[in-house]
């Protein structure tokens, strides 16, 4: 065999260390799954799940006694500790649904647990589209009372959701900035809830009610607005500036349109299965061909690499050649440390240096609409 069997959870661990997963806990499952005396996808996937429940008992227990003491910040790291865990749960591609939607509903319910015991004030929303409603939170840098804050608005793609966002708002609300992470179509309680599949139209009508939303906040400003988005959120970023030209800026990191994308290098696991096909609407790839129209002339960051295996230098240049204002590039230079050559996803080049590059994008959006 020439590639280690914790090669295939390669693109769950680069995501779950993204989103903070501790990574001792991951490395003490991973050992775990190399004792599997039969290798199959169902045992890993058992042993994955189980440990990582595991993991939330001995956490929850922590949470309960901090809380009991009075003791706030642990209380606070227990409870974000729990949701990371659950989102490595959530990151396994599950073929029976209604596990899979068990387990977001446990990522749900203890994401909505941590919140409650953060400093700063993060506000459920549902904003209404013509293809249902669009779970959200907003990320306020504060307590959240005062008025006319400038506002990001993060996106993300097909397999994600709000929770996961988290990582882009937490950067941003250091500098000053309100965030909307919404659970865009296809993804996380759009799908699961609300049964919004990911499609072109259906993303389209998300976008224009968010701004819908923000026109309509006192606590939000729309003369201050920036689009950030990653993967195929940062397609929906990029087309979401081209509607709204009152956006003063967007960045895009390791952007992927499907149209532009090579359809060959898309792994199965993301264009069949029940769970892929419960996400997409109908006609996905033609009606997704919607966001490639227009150009933008906002202030423009890019972070891309030659090592992502989706999007092709070319198609990359595509989506660059589009922006017509003032336009940066970050390029990763560094070579994936979580590859293989069965399991490489378009995400890793960029995302493992995710810990610097949010920096370079918070304040890219922060001198353009915070005055920082």
């Amino acid at each position: 065999m020439k590639w280690a069997i914790r090669d295939l959870l390669n693109p769950v661990v680069t995501r779950s260390l993204l989103y903070g997963s501790n990574p001792f806990d991951i490395e003490y499952i991973l050992k775990k799954i190399d004792h599997i005396e039969k290798m199959s996808g169902k045992a890993i996937q058992a042993v994955w799940l189980s440990e990582w429940q595991e993991k939330i008992n001995r956490y929850t227990e922590l949470l309960e006694k901090a809380e009991a003491a009075g003791r706030k910040t642990a209380a606070r790291e227990y409870a974000k500790l729990i949701t990371q865990c659950h989102y490595a749960c959530f990151m396994i591609n599950i073929e029976d649904l209604d596990h899979k939607k068990e387990i977001y509903a446990g990522l749900k319910e203890s994401y909505k647990r941590y919140i409650k015991l953060c400093k700063n004030k993060i506000e459920y929303i549902e904003i209404d589209t013509k293809f249902g409603k669009i779970p959200a939170y907003i990320h306020y840098p504060d307590c959240g009372r005062k008025k006319n804050y400038p506002v990001a608005v993060t996106y993300s793609g097909i397999g994600s959701c709000k929770e996961e966002l988290e990582m882009l708002a937490a950067p941003l609300n250091e500098r000053g900035i309100a965030v909307i992470t919404p659970d865009m179509p296809g993804a996380g309680a759009a799908i699961i809830d609300n049964n919004i599949k990911c499609g072109g139209k259906q993303i389209e009508a998300a976008i224009e009610a968010i701004y819908d939303h923000i026109e309509k906040s006192p606590k939000l400003d729309q003369t201050r607005m920036a689009n950030f988005g990653l993967c195929m959120g940062g397609g929906y970023a990029f087309r979401a500036t081209v509607k709204n030209p009152n956006i003063k800026c967007c960045v895009s990191l390791f952007p992927l349109l499907m149209n532009f994308a090579d359809q060959n290098s898309i792994p199965v696991w993301m264009k069949k299965g029940k769970w892929s096909s419960y996400q997409y609407g109908d006609d996905y790839l033609e009606s997704m061909k919607v966001l490639e129209k227009g150009t933008h002339k906002a202030d423009f960051l890019m972070a891309c690499s030659d090592d992502d295996n989706w999007m092709s230098p070319e198609a990359t240049q595509k989506l660059w050649d589009k922006a017509k204002g003032k336009k940066e590039k970050i390029y990763i230079a560094d070579k994936p440390a979580y590859v293989s050559e069965e399991t490489i996803m378009h995400a890793m080049p960029v995302g493992e240096q995710y810990h610097w590059v949010k920096h370079e994008a918070a304040d890219f959006i922060a001198a353009r609409i915070a005055g920082e």
